[in-house]
């Protein structure tokens, strides 16, 4: 879901892996817990001009509390093609369904 984000903005394929960071969130529920998630990732991007190319997520669904370690770089227009931004992520037309141990998610971006 945050890679098919940050691919709107830049295509991620060209990201290096020179930084890792890591992003953490809590919710009252999955779905607060995903809309805070990718709300922080789009706070690392805006603020620290950060991208990852590759990210390992643990989520505690008990406790709506969710991890995220990242690997990529900070965003340069001199080096890096620029997409579409993404202004916020919503919760309109948010989906979260359990899929095989995993989920499936669906998500709406501000552009």
């Amino acid at each position: 879901m945050a890679l098919g984000m940050f691919n709107t903005t830049t295509p991620i394929g060209e990201i290096a892996e020179e930084e890792e960071f890591g992003v953490e969130a809590q919710g009252d529920d999955l779905e607060s817990l995903l809309f805070n998630l990718m709300d922080e990732f789009l706070y690392l991007n805006d603020v620290e001009f950060l991208v990852p190319r590759r990210i390992e997520v643990s989520v505690d669904e008990r406790h709506f509390h969710a991890e995220a370690l990242c690997v990529g770089e900070r965003f340069s227009r001199d080096t890096h093609e620029t997409g579409i931004a993404v202004k916020a992520v919503t919760y309109h037309m948010m989906e979260i369904k359990r899929v095989d141990g995993g989920y499936r998610v669906r998500m709406v971006f501000d552009t």
